[in-house]
C-alpha cells in the first residue's frame, strides 16, 4: 500500500512512493512535480522489478508454445516501460520548468542521466537473450527481430546521452551508470560480430565514457579493459578469443557473468612480469 500522502519522503521537493503510472497526476498538496532523485527511485521500485521477476522465470525456448509465453509477457513488460518513459519525459519537463527554467543542460542532471540509462539498459536486459549471436555461440531458436530492434534502440538512446556527459560529469558519476553503459557496449560487440559486421561508431562513446570513469572507478577499468580487448579481436572467432565465451552468449546477463569478467579483467591488468623484470634491470 502507498503511504499516506501527507508522508513526504526525502526526495527533496516531491513523493515518490506510490508503484503505479502516476506520475502524470503528481498533485498531492503543494507537491507538483517529481525531483530527479524521486524519479529515480520510482523507476527502482515499480519498473525493474518486474524485469527482475520476468528474467527469473524458466523457459524452455525450444517449446513452441513457452516461447510464445515469452514473447508475450516480454512485450508487456516493454510496454510498460515504454509507458513510463513517456511519463518520465514529461516528469522531467515540469521538473525542469518548475526549478531550472534558466538552465540549458537542466535535463543532464545525474539523477535524469542515471535514470535515462538504467531504463535502456532493463530493455537491453530484457531483451537480449533473444538477439543474434555470433558464430561459436549455440542459439538454439532463430532470433526475434522485435527483441534485436528494442536493444538496438536502447543502446543508440543511451549512447546519445552518454556523449552529452561532461567529463567532470562522468568522472563524478553514480557507479550504477557504469554497468549501464557496459550492457550497451558489450550487446553492441555481440550484435555487430553475429551480423559480421563492423563496430558501430556509438560505441567508442561508450567505450571513452567508461574509460573517464575509470580514472575514478576500478570497475570502469575492468570493464573499459574488456571492451577494448573485444574491439581489439572483432574479427577472431569466438572460440579462439581471449575473453571468456561466454561474454558473447547473450542469454547469459551481464550480472551473470560479473564475478568471471571481473576475474579475467583483474588477470588482464596485471603487470606484464617480463616487462617489469625489463624495467627492474634497467634501472640502475
Amino acid at each position: 500500500m502507498p503511504p499516506p500522502a501527507k508522508c513526504a519522503l526525502p526526495c527533496s521537493d516531491s513523493l515518490w512512493a506510490f508503484p503505479e503510472h502516476i506520475i502524470d497526476v503528481w498533485s498531492i498538496g503543494s507537491f507538483h512535480y517529481s525531483s530527479a532523485f524521486s524519479l529515480c527511485i520510482i523507476l527502482a521500485v515499480s519498473e525493474l522489478w518486474p524485469v527482475h521477476c520476468f528474467l527469473q522465470k524458466p523457459y524452455d525456448m525450444r517449446q513452441v508454445d513457452e516461447r510464445l509465453e515469452w514473447q508475450s509477457e516480454a512485450q508487456q513488460i516493454d510496454e510498460r516501460l515504454t509507458m513510463w518513459r513517456e511519463e518520465f519525459v514529461a516528469a522531467v519537463f515540469r521538473l525542469i520548468n518548475a526549478e531550472f527554467p534558466q538552465d540549458n543542460r537542466a535535463e543532464m542532471d545525474p539523477n535524469i542521466v542515471l535514470t535515462n540509462c538504467v531504463l535502456n539498459m532493463a530493455v537491453i536486459a530484457l531483451f537480449q537473450r533473444r538477439a543474434p549471436c555470433p558464430e561459436g555461440v549455440d542459439q538454439p531458436v532463430e532470433p526475434w527481430p522485435y527483441a534485436t530492434n528494442r536493444c538496438v534502440y536502447a543502446c543508440e538512446n543511451m549512447a546519445a546521452k552518454v556523449r552529452r556527459i561532461d567529463d567532470a560529469e562522468l568522472f563524478n558519476a553514480n557507479p550504477h551508470l557504469i554497468l549501464s553503459i557496459f550492457v550497451a557496449a558489450r550487446f553492441y560487440i555481440v550484435y555487430s560480430k553475429a551480423l559480421d559486421a563492423d563496430v558501430p561508431r556509438n560505441l567508442h562513446s561508450l567505450a571513452f565514457a567508461l574509460h573517464t570513469c575509470s580514472k575514478r572507478w576500478p570497475l570502469a577499468r575492468r570493464y573499459e579493459a574488456i571492451i577494448r580487448t573485444a574491439v581489439a579481436e572483432h574479427r577472431t572467432a569466438v572460440l579462439e578469443s581471449s575473453l571468456p565465451v561466454q561474454f558473447y552468449d547473450l542469454r547469459f546477463s551481464t550480472l551473470e557473468l560479473s564475478d568471471t569478467l571481473q576475474a579475467w579483467a583483474d588477470r588482464a591488468l596485471l603487470p606484464d612480469p617480463v616487462e617489469m623484470q625489463s624495467v627492474s634491470e634497467a634501472t640502475p
